[in-house]
C-alpha cells in the first residue's frame, strides 16, 4: 500500500531539527520532473552543470463534507512563507526529493453557497539542491531509467 505524500519545511540556515510536516490530504496526481543547464555555473566554471526541478500540484478538497479548506491551505501556505523554511523535502513512496522552494501558489476552487473554499488547488516548484546527495542520487537513478547501456559511452 503506497502511504500518502509528505513535505516537510525546513530551517535553510541551520538545516537541523525538524521542520513543519504537512501529510498532504490526496496523493499528487502528477509530478514534473525537469531537467536543463545551469548557465550561471557553466559561465563561472566553464564546466556544464544540470538543474533539476519538480513541479506537482496538491489538492485540498473537503467538498463532500462541504467543509471549508482555507484553514488547512493557510496553515500550508503560512510553514511555506516562512524565509527561513525554504528547504523542502518531499517522499511519496520511493520518490524522494530534496531541494528549494522556488514558487508556490494557491488557488480555491470551488466555494460552498455561503462562499467557504471547499476546494483548493497548491502548485509548488522545488529546485534541486546544486551538489546535494540528493540530485546526485537523482541523476544517478534517473540515467539507469532512462539510458541503456549502449548509449553510456557517449
Amino acid at each position: 500500500m503506497v502511504e500518502k505524500a509528505w513535505i516537510e519545511f525546513k530551517d535553510i540556515v541551520t538545516d537541523s531539527g525538524d521542520g513543519t510536516v504537512f501529510y498532504v490530504p490526496f496523493n499528487p496526481t502528477e509530478l514534473n520532473f525537469e531537467a536543463g543547464a545551469e548557465k550561471d555555473e557553466e559561465k563561472k566554471t566553464g564546466a556544464r552543470g544540470m538543474n533539476v526541478r519538480l513541479r506537482m500540484k496538491l489538492i485540498f478538497d473537503k467538498s463532500l463534507e462541504m467543509e471549508s479548506v482555507q484553514e488547512d491551505t493557510q496553515r500550508f501556505l503560512s510553514a511555506a512563507r516562512d524565509p527561513l523554511k525554504r528547504r523542502v523535502l518531499f517522499q511519496w513512496n520511493k520518490i524522494f526529493f530534496d531541494g528549494l522552494l522556488e514558487r508556490m501558489s494557491a488557488v480555491y476552487e470551488m466555494f460552498t453557497e455561503d462562499g467557504h473554499p471547499v476546494r483548493a488547488r497548491v502548485d509548488l516548484t522545488i529546485a534541486g539542491r546544486s551538489g546535494s546527495m540528493a540530485e546526485e542520487e537523482w541523476y544517478k537513478d534517473y540515467r539507469e531509467l532512462f539510458f541503456s547501456k549502449r548509449f553510456d559511452k557517449c
